[in-house]
């Protein structure tokens, strides 16, 4: 049987890990797409938040304190009465802001992708075992010793 040429074993090589980044890359998108997802949630959360913090500014000078000053025009005088419901709306749309900020931090959380790592690693152990090996058959041959047998890990 022929020794196969070092250009076979080099293409080879190239090709398996070229092999093992794309699976590495598909993994880690597998991994990580979970946690874009619920991301995007505690994004678009935080959007909503921000709308009703701009409603409570706006609505704290328009009709919301108008509507809810005619609930204090009984109990105080007509300027305090303004003055209070302008702050009752403000109070109350500032409130909702601040829960849901609250419910979309809770969504954002970001890990670290540990299977991808880990498969990482393995996959530079093998490439690392992989050449020491091919280290230690060219000193032999090298060497004029006789090729040793491939080294397979269970």
């Amino acid at each position: 049987m022929a020794e196969p040429q070092i250009g076979e074993v080099i293409k080879d090589i190239t090709a398996d890990v070229q092999t093992i980044i794309k699976g590495e890359i598909e993994l880690a998108k597998a991994e990580l797409m979970p946690q874009v997802k619920s991301t995007g949630i505690g994004a678009g959360l935080f959007g909503a938040a921000g709308y009703f913090a701009i409603q409570a500014a706006t609505l704290l000078f328009i009709c919301g304190g108008l509507a809810l000053s005619a609930l204090y025009q009984g109990v105080v005088p007509i300027i305090w009465a303004f003055t209070l419901g302008f702050l009752t709306m403000a109070v109350i749309l500032l409130v909702i802001a601040g829960i849901l900020v609250l419910v979309g931090k809770s969504k954002i959380k970001i890990s670290a992708p540990q299977k991808t790592i880990a498969e990482a690693n393995r996959s530079v152990e093998a490439v690392t075992g992989a050449i020491d090996q091919g280290n230690a058959n060219v000193k032999a041959i090298v060497a004029g010793a006789p090729r040793p047998s491939p080294v397979i890990n269970p």
